[in-house]
């Protein structure tokens, strides 16, 4: 198992959102993208089926870069 901290960002009812999430992905090969998907309790088949089962728009997901957040919060 590994922990992974995830950024989503995207635009919900026309507002700008950003999420940072902490994702565990499981041992038995599970993908960034399935570990989301379940973090949102999701049966979704992909994350954009995730984005619109959640009613986000122009979304993605990436890892978060600790050093540059690091460098913000100073």
């Amino acid at each position: 198992m590994s922990q992974e901290k995830i950024i989503i960002e995207g635009s919900l009812e026309g507002v700008r959102f950003y999420k940072e999430l902490d994702i565990v992905i499981g041992p038995e090969a599970e993908t960034p993208e399935r570990a989301i998907i379940r973090f949102y309790g999701s049966d979704a088949e992909n994350f954009e089926k995730l984005a619109r089962e959640q009613g986000w728009r122009n979304c993605y997901w990436t890892y978060a870069d600790i050093p540059a957040l690091l460098q913000q919060a100073n």
